[in-house]
This record gives C-alpha cells, structure tokens and sequence, in this order.
C-alpha cells in the first residue's frame, strides 16, 4: 500500500465519526467528566504524582524537583532505532527446534544450528536501542515549591499549578506540537537536554529569550538515523516550547523555533481555540455515568490517558507514557504477546476506533518482514508475527546488510504461535466496529488472509493424534519455556484459542469480500484438526498448556479463549461456560499481566462477581495521579517504578463490558453491571457500527437508542420480556416479536431505533 493510501485510510477514520474533525457538541455528561479531573497536594513523585499531558504525539510529565516545577517530553516518533545486527545468532528455525528437541539440547534457551559456537549478549539485551528516547527537560525555577495545590482538567487537557510563588498553567496543544505555559510573574524557564552514553551530546545554544537544543541519533547500515529539535520562547508570563523531528522537516531545528514563536504570536488564541474544540469534540463522542465513581473516574481517566499518547498518522506509542528513562524496560517497544495490544482495546467500544490507528498501521507496514520470517523460519507460506516489534524496522529483510535480514526474534517466546493471530487481532475489531469494505478489502483482509495460511500450513506440519492434531511445538506466552522433549510445548489453549479465531476472521472476510474460495475451504478443514483445550483434573480446570497442572500464572493464559480471543462466549454451550467459569473462579495470577483480561472475561461470562473484582483490581492499582500501576500498590513488584504503563489505560475496556457487549455481534446492555446501582451511557460502540446509548435504575433497563452507522442487521439481546420498537422512518411504536432471546431487525445507515417496554 502507498504512503498517499495510508494517509487516506487514516482521513476516512476521522470522517466517519460525528464530532472527530472538529464540531461543537458538548460531552454528554457533563458532570461525571468535570469530576474525574485530577487533584493532587504534591508533585514530588514522578511516578505516582506526576501529570500527563499529550496531544496523541507529544507527551509528556509535569512533576517537581525540589522547588521546581519540570516537565520531561516525549514524542512518539523519536526512536533510536539501530539495531546491532551483527551481535544476533542466526534465525531460529522450526526444523533445527525439532531435531534438538528429539535430542539432548543441553542450552534450551537457543535454537542454534549445528557447530553454531555463538556466545550472548544478542543484539536486545546487549544495548539499550532499539528504544524510544525522551526529547529533554522543561524546568520553571520555583513554581513547584511546597506547598501546593495541583489539577489536571481532562475535559479541558489542561494542568494548573498554585504555590505561595504564583499560578502556573500548562497544556499540549492538540494540534501542533508545541506546550504552552502560562507562568507565575518573573519566572525563570529553562531547557535541558537527556543525557545518555548511547548518543552524541545534545547541542544546545540560545538568544536572549530564546533557549534550544537538536539531538542527532545515529543510524545503522539500514536505518538513516534521526534528529529532533526542541526550542523554548519566553515572554513575560508566557512560554511556548515547540519540538520538531528530522520526520517533520528537513531543518528541525528552524520549524522548531517557527512553531514556538508562532505559538506566542499571532497564533496563540488559534492554538488555544483548536485545543478546546479538539477536546470538546472527543469528549462528545461517548460518554458514561455510574453510580460508583471509582469506575466513572477510571472509564474517564483512561480514555483521557490513551488520547495523549494516540491519534491518526502519528508512530504508534511504545510500552510507557512520558518516558523517565533513557534505557526504558522492556526497550520500550511494541511487545505483542500481551502488552501493546491492550493499550488500544479500550478504544473501539468507546467510540474511539481512530486512537488505535497508529497500532493498525503498524501491524499492517510489518506484513511484508512477518511474510519473510513465515518462510525462514517456518519454511512456511502466508505472515508470522513475533512477540516483539520496534519503530522504523525496515520492510523488505532481504535488502537489509544488517546480518539475518536485520531480524530479532527471542527463541523462546517468539514461538509462541498464537501471537500472529493475536497481534492482528485489532485489525478485525476495526472492521466489526466500524464496518468499512475498503478497509477490509485493502488493509485487515491481506492481513488476516496471510496469518490464516501461516497457521494452516503449521498445521500441516503437525503430529496427528485421535483425528485431531498436536498443536506444536509452541510456548505457553511467559511460562515454562522450552521443556526437556518438548513435554508442555504443545496444545497450547492460547494458540489454539487464536488459531480458531484466524481462521474464523478470515473465512468471514473473505466471503464477505466474495474471494478466496479455495482458501476458504483450507481454512475449515485446518479449523476442524484443532485440538480441544487442555484440561486438568476432575471436575477439569482449563490449564495452559497439555499435561500441565493448575499454576500461578504472569499471563492467565487459560482465560485468553474467553477473552481476548473470543471464542468461548454467553453463546457458547452450557457445559463449556461452566468449563471457563470454573477455570477462572481457582486461577491464580501474579498480579502483572491480568486484571483487564480478568476482568473483561468476568464480565463476558456475566460472573457473579465481575463488578467487584473489577472494582478490587482497580482500588489496589489507582496511584494519586489516576494511572494505573502494572502489579498491585501493596505488592512491592519493582515492575510498577519502571514508568507509566500504556497497557494500563486499555482498564476502559472491562468498564464498558459492564454495561454494553456486542461480542459475536449481539448487543447486550447491562449484562454484568449490578442491577443496584443506577448507570447510563451514551454512544458507546458496538459491533456492527452502532452506537448504542441506554439508562438502568432500579434493576430495570429504563431507555435504549441505538443509531445504525451503516446499516445492516441488529441483533439486540432484549432487556424486556417484551419490547417495542420505534424510529424516525417507521412512524410509530410497534410491538417486536420475542420469541428468540436475540431480536434481528434491518437498518438503513443513519436511522435510529428507540426501543421500550411493552406498556
């Protein structure tokens, strides 16, 4: 796909949407979004007191050093993308895994060929690149002596600041990246650079109130390299500073200095009036108010924290917000066994589907480099993912002189096969969210078509047992690793779970689009081979993998094919929801990698206790900033004083699952909110292009609209025993038949259906 069909792409999301290019509707609620604002008495902590500011590019954290007031910046497309090819093994492959697991392989944590005398580090633990990089350091001299108030106004993106010293106000405008400051008189600002032993010193310069510094990352034999700019204009009470990219134009440093003076020029009531309109338009598009504010303040707070780090067209965020460090963990890449897909899955549901954007651009600009690793690795046709990506990775390996195509892959965990099907994953939702025939045909459906045959020919690579076949070898994602003659390295319930789910996104895309037939039919048979998940124990608990037993888990992989995969359902036969009950009732989990997924498959299997263990998961992670940490406050996990965790601001998801569902395509409101507490929400998102808004009180569904986007079937769980129905178009009420629990009714795009009790 070209770059001009991307950028039309990434247009056609913000069109669809009301409101997203810029109308003047008003939230909702209004007072359930005033009140998730912010409030804080101290800033000390960067990580528990800071503030997030972001326009989708760049972000960045307000906190205090001392008596001052800093503010440390981040924008998305700043990476140090090298990567020191030469340091890699050579690329794993499934053929030489099976011939040392039918040996003595002493070393399980390579796949190294035969006389192979390589000897660690590897390219990813040996630097810290490929990494994103904070851009430098904003520091008004006083403005954060103690004592303080502090207030982020998410409706507003706005944070003030009162000391004894003055008011200070600061916000990212949202559409240019420039941040802009309103100070306390005669204060004194200025700019600092991010040191690091991995890049060249930053050089800095300056004219009277003028301060700025340009960074220059080197390159590698097959990526160029990049520089960044950020400048600093003070005016009497006024600061505006502006950063710039070697992306966004060839001389950084001049349209970094054009932006900040424009910025407090004539420019400045523009910018301020974008913003407002900007926010405003965002928070139109949805909203929720509930009864218990914890959850009302996390749905807010979330969406709020997604936005400033997401939009259309910009280098999708890493694994933290506002970067505090120079060595972020983890690289701070793109981790796709778990972690980067759940910082977007908050956004379709919500009304948000463009934040996720960024993500879908990416999986879908790796395809080329996933079809070549589907072939060295595997010997395979069609696209492999691996569980880690970086920014700016070159897309044809073959032309690449860094050694083995420029490639990284963990030879462990990048043998997790489900981690293909997972990580396009988003791509679907997008189209069941909001159905688009061009996206489909021209980027989800390419996509989904190639995963799928990935995962048919791995089958055909498979052991046959009993008429199915021995999903293997794979890894359970984060467990057990390679074991001795690859004992729990088969019939993995992610892998098989995400093996279903290919092969049911690409079946339906492609009769949808009317291709592929032949395919078609390799994808059922390959569908039908799969195993049954693997059990244990009597009566059984789904576990992780076959032959393994019941374990604390860091990923509750025996959850995944409730969800995210979404292949066990309310729909689902009787016995096997009592299969996923009971297996989510005694799992155990770390803490880490659990309570969106937890909670969301609670909420989808409409569990006695969705709401509260939602509402648990959330009190014991909520710092005094309204993020969230990975692992609980109380645990003492060192993993929560690495950043702010992106993953974390997806907790909007299993709030929305609450009061709306569509999975499977059938909208259910309300399904696992508690009947005692009154709630309603506008807009929300379901499958199929609507957007559905509705009240509860009293235990009894009080008002549903529902406004088809595109047409097409609905089918509406009815919340009465006997329902109505009326739309501008039809005329009057007119009374539904109910004999099935699921009512199917045809809509014209644009029309809205009110729906009521039979009186």
């Amino acid at each position: 796909m070209t770059a001009i069909t991307l950028v039309l792409i990434c247009a056609s999301i913000i069109l669809m949407f009301p409101g997203a290019a810029g109308a003047q509707e008003d939230a909702p609620f209004p007072r359930p979004l005033a009140r998730s604002a912010i409030a804080l008495n101290a800033l000390d902590d960067p990580i528990n007191d800071s503030l997030l500011l972001g326009n989708g590019d760049l972000n960045g954290l307000l906190f205090a050093e001392g008596d001052d007031l800093v503010f440390r910046l981040t924008k998305n497309d700043v990476w140090d993308a090298r990567l020191d090819a030469a340091l890699n093994p050579p690329l794993p492959t499934l053929a030489r895994l099976k011939e040392l697991a039918a040996g003595d392989w002493e070393n399980r944590e390579y796949i190294l060929p035969e006389g192979c005398d390589w000897q660690p580090p590897d390219a990813y633990h040996a630097h810290p690149y490929p990494c994103p990089r904070a851009c430098g350091v904003v520091r008004v001299e006083g403005a954060g002596r103690a004592p303080l108030t502090a207030r982020l106004d998410i409706q507003r993106a706005t944070a003030d600041v009162v000391t004894d010293y003055g008011r200070t106000r600061c916000y990212i405008a949202a559409d240019e990246n420039v941040l802009l400051w309103t100070l306390p008189p005669d204060a004194q600002v200025s700019l600092e650079p991010i040191a690091s032993e991995d890049i060249p010193p930053a050089q800095i310069g300056g004219e009277e109130d003028l301060a700025w510094l340009t960074q220059s990352i080197p390159g590698d034999a097959d990526w160029p390299g990049m520089s960044f700019a950020v400048a600093c204009l003070t005016k009497r009470d006024r600061a505006a500073v502006a950063v710039a990219t070697s992306l966004d134009s060839g001389e950084p440093l001049d349209a970094a200095i054009m932006l900040a003076k424009a910025a407090l020029g004539g420019k400045q009531e523009e910018l301020t009036r974008r913003h407002q309109e900007t926010w405003r338009s965002f928070w139109a598009q949805s909203a929720v108010e509930l009864t218990d504010e914890t959850l009302e303040h996390t749905w807010y707070r979330s969406l709020y924290f997604l936005r400033c780090v997401s939009k259309p067209g910009v280098v999708s965020t890493g694994l933290f917000a506002g970067l505090l460090d120079d060595k972020p963990a983890w690289h701070g890449d793109y981790h796709t066994n778990y972690n980067i897909q759940q910082t977007f899955w908050a956004a379709y549901a919500a009304n948000h589907v463009e934040l996720a954007e960024p993500y879908e651009r990416l999986i879908y600009d790796y395809l080329p480099r996933a079809r070549w690793m589907a072939g060295r690795i595997f010997n395979s046709q069609g696209a492999y993912f691996p569980h880690v990506l970086f920014a700016y990775e070159p897309p044809d390996p073959e032309r690449c002189e860094g050694a083995y195509g420029r490639q990284y892959i963990h030879h462990v965990w990048g043998f997790t096969l489900g981690v293909a099907p997972f990580t396009v994953q988003p791509l679907w939702w997008r189209y069941q969210y909001a159905p688009d025939a061009a996206y489909l045909e021209s980027v989800a459906y390419p996509v989904l078509r190639d995963v799928a045959v990935f995962c048919a020919d791995f089958i055909d690579t498979c052991d046959r047992a009993g008429g199915k076949v021995v999903l293997g070898p794979t890894v359970s994602p984060e467990h057990h690793g390679w074991t001795p003659h690859l004992e729990r390295n088969r019939d993995g319930a992610f892998c098989i779970a995400y093996f279903h789910f290919a092969f049911d996104a690409a079946i339906e895309a492609a009769s949808l689009l009317g291709r592929d037939e032949e395919l078609v039919e390799r994808w059922h048979a390959a569908k039908a081979l799969l195993p049954d998940y693997p059990v244990y124990g009597a009566p059984p608990v789904v576990v992780d993998v076959a032959g393994a037993e019941p374990m604390t888990y860091n990923i509750p992989v025996p959850a995944t094919p409730v969800f995210p995969a979404e292949q066990v359902t309310r729909d689902s036969s009787v016995d096997v929801q009592a299969l996923f009950r009971r297996t989510i009732e005694g799992l155990e989990h770390n803490g880490n990698n659990a309570p969106v997924m937890l909670a969301t498959v609670r909420a989808r299997l409409a569990m006695s206790d969705a709401y509260d263990w939602l509402r648990t998961e959330i009190d014991r992670r909520t710092r005094p900033n309204g993020t969230l940490t990975l692992n609980r406050l109380d645990s003492g996990c060192g993993f929560n004083d690495f950043g702010h965790y992106t993953e974390m601001f997806g907790t909007a998801l299993p709030i929305t699952e609450l009061v709306l569902q569509s999975v499977g395509g059938i909208v259910r409101v309300f399904p696992a909110w508690p009947e005692r507490l009154p709630a309603r929400f506008n807009r929300l998102r379901a499958e199929g292009g609507f957007l559905v808004s509705a009240s509860q009180a009293g235990g009894t569904v009080e008002s549903l609209t529902i406004e088809s986007t595109v047409g097409g079937a609905l089918r509406l769980a009815t919340p009465w025993p006997a329902c109505q129905v009326a739309s501008q178009e039809d005329g009057p009420w007119r009374t539904l038949p109910t004999e099935e629990p699921v009512i199917r009714l045809g809509t014209q795009p644009g029309q809205v259906l009110s729906f009521r009790p039979v009186p």
